[in-house]
């Protein structure tokens, strides 16, 4: 009768295995419920299989059942390690041949047990013990250790990827890992004592036994811990999608955790243990909430607002703050450029309307000695007008454009048209030098606003004796750039500045907005305008871009 009941537990426990694999597939459609459903699918498929084996008291009747046993139980640790890698964040590393790799071990092992008796490579002999359970007692061989040695390394593995990320995590996320790790503990040293023939009933396997204690320990997990709901890496994975970096202090205002964007964003970065002071030495917590901040990673420059929010404990105690960067770079872009349009609205145009209605009432009172002489000045006035509010059109619709939108471009094919094209005027001399300089350039459009408006202002405010204009482009090592340069009087100090610091005061603004147009499409375009040289023989001016592959 032993035989009978030990069937009947291993029928409970493939059928309770079934019904989570069940719930599981019904309730929740997670990116990383395919592995935990493959994990409890072969799991339900062993207990099965070797209680059908053990039903059995012939060789030739269980050694079907063994061999499926065994095959089946070869995707045990790549089922696990498939879903602890969802489950620590890391689909990166799931690429395809890692997963062809991952599946074609105990594909070829399962080929390898199917087909022993041709090659024994596998197990050399296979007693069919007779007490207490008619079961077979196998010698194993080389095959079969290779594999095992394999099962148990990324076994391991997966187990420390749950514990590395319960680690860094908040105590629910560290029951969710016991509970796991409590459920993988019993199967593996119960395979561990079948392997070295210590079982207590020579011969038979427990490991599909103890799957009864994994799936209590993994109902637990996703009943009373959410598991599925709520992983580690939902939120760093939130957080990517906004842009946003999190760090978390105590009451105390030490640094708790921060994820990865936190730490590549702020300096010095967050590190475990030290104080939000180190961080933010000018400005205390209480006020650090609504401040902006500005990062450059990877030639890319962004703001970030800080925002903080009080953690609170069951009770309502204060158990520390949570501190979010949200990334506000196009909307602190597009604040400039309404910051700047509305100063060109107010103080620019109004002053040339003023000027414009002047002159119109001199006419008009016939006080103008030469009246087509002011029409002309009145003409032109309206027109500077017009230019401008076409500018302010085309500044406050511009997009930003993502770096991944950028495309190897020949800056010659943008430049010279632009170059040619372009109306100087007498006296002035229009140059373009241009080489094969291949650019990653993300909206040529843009990139041609922006040479527009430099050329416009470098023409404009030329009042040498032989004015000229020099357009080139080059590569320096992995940047290519545009630049513009002429022989003007140079950029007024406070121009400069205003681009330097990319902000306008009451005091301190630019007269125009040429500069701060090629600047934004500029960046727009994927590049970066910088001022190489202003003083009394000219001013130079250049546009950086990655430089795109040559090849």
């Amino acid at each position: 009768m032993v035989p009978g009941y030990l069937s009947l537990a291993l029928f409970g426990i493939s059928l309770l295995s079934a019904l989570v694999a069940v719930a599981v597939r019904r309730s929740r459609s997670e990116r990383y419920v395919c592995g935990f459903i493959a994990l409890v699918v072969v799991i339900c498929t062993w207990a099965f299989s070797y209680g059908v084996q053990l039903g059995f008291d012939t060789r030739a009747a269980q050694l079907p059942w063994w061999q499926l046993s065994l095959a089946v139980a070869g995707f045990v640790p790549t089922a696990w390690l498939l879903f602890t890698l969802r489950y620590a964040g890391k689909d990166g590393w799931l690429t395809r041949p890692a997963r062809w790799t991952m599946v074609s071990e105990p594909i070829v092992f399962a080929a390898f047990v199917l087909t022993n008796p041709s090659h024994r490579l596998i197990w050399t002999d296979l007693q069919l013990v007779a007490a207490p359970v008619r079961v077979f007692a196998p010698t194993f061989a080389i095959g079969y250790y290779a594999h095992i040695a394999y099962a148990y390394a990324i076994v391991a593995f997966g187990s420390y990827l749950v514990l590395r990320t319960a680690a860094h995590s908040s105590a629910l996320y560290r029951r969710q890992a016991a509970t796991l790790l409590a459920a993988v503990v019993p199967p593996t040293a119960a395979q561990v004592a079948f392997t070295l023939r210590a079982s207590p009933v020579p011969g038979l396997d427990l490991t599909p036994f103890t799957f009864g204690v994994t799936a209590v320990f993994i109902t637990v997990s996703l009943f009373r811990f959410d598991l599925l709901d709520r992983t580690p890496i939902a939120r760093e994975a939130a957080l990517d999608v906004v842009g946003n970096g999190l760090v978390v202090l105590d009451a105390e205002g030490m640094v708790v955790d921060a994820d990865e964007r936190a730490r590549r964003v702020l300096t010095p970065a967050p590190a475990a243990g030290s104080h939000v002071s180190t961080v933010f030495p000018d400005t205390p917590l209480e006020r650090l909430s609504g401040t902006t901040i500005e990062s450059e990673t990877e030639d890319i420059r962004r703001t970030y607002e800080v925002q903080v929010s009080p953690l609170l404990d069951a009770e309502g105690q204060l158990s520390g703050h949570s501190l979010v960067l949200r990334d506000v770079t196009d909307r602190h872009a597009y604040e400039q450029r309404l910051e700047v349009a509305n100063r060109v609205l107010r103080h620019n145009l109004r002053n040339d309307m003023n000027v414009v209605h002047g002159l119109a009432g001199q006419i008009e009172a016939g006080e103008a000695e030469e009246p087509q002489a002011t029409a002309a000045q009145i003409r032109s006035k309206v027109e500077d007008v017009v230019a401008t509010s076409e500018k302010v059109r085309e500044m406050t619709r511009m997009e930003p454009s993502s770096v991944s939108e950028a495309a190897p471009t020949d800056l010659a094919t943008v430049v010279e048209p632009v170059a040619t094209g372009f109306d100087t005027g007498d006296p002035v001399t229009l140059e373009c030098e241009t080489t094969r300089a291949r650019a990653a350039v993300a909206d040529e459009s843009a990139l041609e606003t922006a040479l527009t408006n430099l050329l416009e202002n470098a023409i404009e405010h030329n009042e040498s004796d032989e004015p000229w204009v020099r357009v080139a482009t080059e590569r320096d090592g992995d940047r290519t750039c545009l630049r513009v340069a002429d022989d003007g009087p140079g950029l007024p100090e406070e121009e400069r500045e205003v681009l330097r610091r990319e902000t306008e005061t009451p005091l301190k603004h630019s007269r125009g907005l040429g500069l701060w147009l090629a600047s934004w499409s500029a960046r727009a375009a994927g590049g970066e305008l910088t001022i190489v040289s202003s003083d009394a023989d000219g001013t130079t001016i250049q546009i950086e871009f990655p430089s795109a592959d040559q090849g």
